[in-house]
């Protein structure tokens, strides 16, 4: 008899200025799922970084199938940067082009399912229209799945708590990379105080934005104040 696989997606670091969107999928059959449960997967966010990391790895082990895309910071910004136009130019062309990061990420998530062999699909909804959000993923998609898109998936689905901590994983390794190169960075993240003073200190002595920030973040336009003292 053949098993019924669920997958399960969910993205890290979308609010971030520094470093990538991550977008990870989990695919698993029940009894694997109910293993998870039991051992104590959950949302990444409620899991300290050694348990993430302890978690990641079973996962991998256990799980059917695991998939991992990196949003680079100059897609997010063309997407962005792309919405902003389209928002301004009634006269803008949209036809081909990927407008907004909630479109990018459904995009994104849909060549992931592309890839999958499951009876079904969890998302973490992005949108605050969860439906417009599975809508947007099924106009790209080239097969038959059912796709369930939530709001805080990642807390009422194990299947999308484990996509959450491979994501969530992955991304903390990438800030780590960031962080051997550049120093202390924080978390990446416009409220953490590390990160924005990380930032103003590389705009005082470099006099532009690192090549992996997000331009297209309003956070440059609250930096704007003191980074003119520096000039």
């Amino acid at each position: 008899m053949n098993k019924l696989f669920i997958s399960g997606i969910d993205e890290a670091g979308r609010g971030s200025i520094l470093g990538p969107l991550v977008i990870a999928s989990v695919t698993a059959d029940k009894k694997t799922i109910r293993k998870f449960s039991r051992i104590g997967i959950k949302d990444s966010k409620q899991l300290s970084p050694r348990n993430r990391e302890a978690f990641a790895k079973i996962i991998m082990d256990e799980s059917e199938n695991v998939i991992v895309s990196k949003l680079s910071e100059k897609k997010i910004d063309k997407s962005v940067r792309l919405r902003k136009e389209y928002l301004r130019n009634k006269n803008f062309i949209v036809s081909n082009k990927i407008i907004g990061l909630n479109e990018l990420e459904a995009y994104s998530m849909s060549k992931i399912i592309n890839n999958l062999d499951s009876h079904s699909v969890y998302v973490d909804s992005c949108d605050v229209k969860p439906e417009r959000f599975r809508k947007r993923i099924e106009n790209y998609l080239n097969k038959n799945i059912k796709i369930h898109s939530r709001h805080k998936a990642d807390e009422k689905f194990i299947i999308v708590a484990a996509a959450s901590v491979i994501a969530k994983y992955t991304r903390d390794r990438e800030i780590v990379k960031l962080e051997r190169r550049f120093g202390n960075i924080g978390s990446g993240y416009p409220s953490d105080p590390i990160t924005r003073i990380f930032l103003q200190k590389w705009l005082r002595n470099h006099k532009n934005k690192p090549e992996f920030a997000r331009k297209s973040w309003k956070t440059w336009e609250d930096l704007q104040p003191k980074i003119d003292d520096y000039f």
